[in-house]
């Protein structure tokens, strides 16, 4: 949803991250298959997008660019348990509904920059 990503966005610009959008799952696939190693600290994959859907993507990331270590973050407005259960089995981090709070984003924002900064 245009209206949430830029949201999103927003908000993150205020928390000092750098962000980038991809307007679908094929488009993050492109970005992450180019990207420099250690570019991104984390990536809210959006389950349902046109061209490529983030559980495809996700799947793409972890199996054929083996980025095992980088957060994917999945936002779904629908919280039911078969799509948690793929979610898990295809190697998202996190299961998330939207519209995601600003406090659960800034905790996120803090616990995986740490994560890659090596602190507990």
């Amino acid at each position: 949803h245009i209206t949430g990503a830029r949201l999103l966005m927003m908000q993150l610009k205020k928390m000092k991250c750098s962000t980038q959008r991809a307007e679908n799952g094929r488009v993050a696939v492109d970005l992450l298959r180019d990207a420099i190693p250690g570019t991104y600290d984390m990536v809210l994959m959006d389950l349902r997008m046109p061209v490529m859907d983030g559980l495809e993507a996700t799947k793409i990331i972890r199996n054929d660019f083996k980025m095992n270590d980088l957060p994917i973050l999945a936002l779904t407005g629908e919280m039911r348990d078969d799509i948690q259960s793929e979610c898990e089995r295809i190697g998202l981090t996190e299961f998330l509904q939207k519209p995601l709070p600003r406090k659960k984003l800034q905790e996120l924002v803090t616990k995986y920059k740490a994560a890659r900064d090596g602190v507990e």
